[in-house]
């Protein structure tokens, strides 16, 4: 599956859409479907960063700001569904370090999510909780997730 979606999908199917409908945001587009069968986007305010995660003007901003958030963004490539999760970047002992919640971290990332909702309920597709992106499959096992695989690592990430 992860070699045609690599091979025919264009990995910045959503960009665009996201760019014109959502005000005042930059994408990061995270999409690799080596193991993932969805389109990962982080999406932060233009008022903030705008680095490319990993990249080392990100890891020189966080070593002097502390901190960047946003919006990371799963589009089930299989299925209409999608995943969104708050996510905050900090710099701590030498190392960068994220946090993820399916709660919004302000009222900007709350904006921004309630938007892209609207977008993508729209085209179809249903933005799934927390509670049934965790709920365990039953004899279900992936090449990376063997044991415990759940509703989320079905539709968006086979991973540990």
């Amino acid at each position: 599956m992860e070699y045609v979606l690599a091979k025919y999908v264009d990995k910045g199917y959503w960009v665009s859409q996201l760019y014109n409908e959502v005000e005042e945001i930059f994408i990061d587009n995270l999409t690799d479907f080596s193991y993932s069968t969805c389109f990962s986007y982080f999406i932060q305010l233009t008022l903030s960063s705008n680095y490319r995660i990993g990249s080392e003007e990100f890891t020189h901003f966080l070593k002097e700001k502390k901190e960047i958030i946003g919006v990371m963004v799963l589009i089930s490539s299989i299925a209409p569904y999608a995943a969104i999760k708050f996510s905050k970047y900090t710099f701590k002992d030498g190392a960068v370090h994220l946090h993820e919640t399916y709660s919004p971290l302000n009222k900007e990332t709350e904006r921004i999510s309630e938007r892209i909702i609207e977008i993508l309920n729209s085209d179809g597709i249903q933005s799934l909780e927390e509670s049934i992106l965790n709920t365990l499959v039953p004899n279900v096992s992936l090449e990376l997730k063997e044991k415990d695989v759940t509703i989320f690592n079905c539709l968006f990430e086979d991973n540990y």
